[in-house]
């Protein structure tokens, strides 16, 4: 799995369990635990029976974007299920898109993982972590300070199409968007909005050269309050669509500034990613230059 975890952590029947999912690929983990099919909560219970969880946990990773850090998580999260096979085409793809000195806008950071990736490919750039959670914030802030990424700036808001507050239900990785009166069986914190429009060309913070958006299926009000940053900076996005609706939002503003767009894996299944990048300008010809 391309992680280190103390051997005194877990009993035998939990050190036992970690290696059978460590033989097995990464992909294949992914779609038993967290795709969803039939029987799996189940098979998540099942398997933090074994482990004894879900509880937190420090891993320490020895493969992978961030070989060499440590990071605490959950039991139950994939940063531990999948270790460094965590997000792994994506990841790939991100190696061929970041460059040194880039500034990356990571919106919905979680706990910090995407963000510690971002540091290491952007060598010598910014990474500004925005994570409106409190709580998730706190894990983000922890696991940046953890590892020492300078680059890293985490911000507690969440990028929207104005600024403001909404209700956020916490649920980890699957928090989401609820309504003022709507009632939920789950903790629920009030968290801040900002444009990304107004993070630049007011507050005078530095644009982005790359955007990655996963903010569970409002990526379009990100994109949304981000306008003139496509139009102006021209960053390259990385976008993780949730469902059809999102993704007919988010391609609408993203045509409409000038940006092709193609999908990153071979599956449409939900969720999925979508990379998109404005072309660049074709060179004149002999011919246009002389008329």
């Amino acid at each position: 799995m391309g992680i280190e975890v103390a051997e005194s952590a877990f009993e035998p029947l939990g050190r036992a369990a970690l290696r059978v999912l460590g033989r097995l690929p990464g992909g294949l983990t992914e779609h038993l635990l967290f795709t969803e099919l039939p029987g799996r909560t189940f098979r998540q219970k099942a398997v933090q029976r074994l482990l004894r969880g879900p509880r937190p946990v420090r891993v320490h990773f020895v493969a992978g974007p961030i070989a060499g850090y440590e990071f605490d998580c959950s039991t139950a999260e994939r940063y531990f299920l999948l270790g460094s096979r965590y997000e792994t085409a994506v990841v790939e793809v991100l190696r061929t898109l970041i460059r040194p000195g880039d500034v990356v806008y990571d919106v919905g950071a979680h706990a910090g993982f995407s963000a510690l990736v971002f540091a290491r490919l952007a060598v010598g750039g910014r990474v500004y972590a925005f994570e409106p959670s409190p709580s998730t914030f706190a894990r983000l802030r922890h696991n940046v300070e953890l590892n020492h990424a300078a680059g890293v700036q985490p911000v507690n808001a969440g990028a929207w199409d104005r600024p403001g507050q909404l209700r956020l239900a916490e649920n980890s990785s699957w928090s989401r968007v609820i309504d003022d009166d709507a009632s939920v069986d789950l903790p629920v914190s009030d968290v801040r909005l900002l444009r990304l429009d107004d993070f630049v060309y007011r507050d005078g913070e530095r644009p982005a050269t790359l955007l990655k958006v996963d903010i569970e299926g409002n990526a379009a009000r990100c994109l949304a309050g981000a306008r003139e940053l496509l139009r102006r900076a021209r960053p390259r996005v990385v976008l993780e669509i949730h469902h059809a609706a999102e993704q007919r939002d988010c391609l609408a503003i993203l045509r409409e500034h000038g940006y092709e767009v193609r999908a990153l894996e071979s599956t449409r299944r939900y969720p999925y990613h979508l990379m998109a990048a404005v072309p660049s300008p074709q060179p004149a010809t002999s011919a246009a230059l002389t008329s």
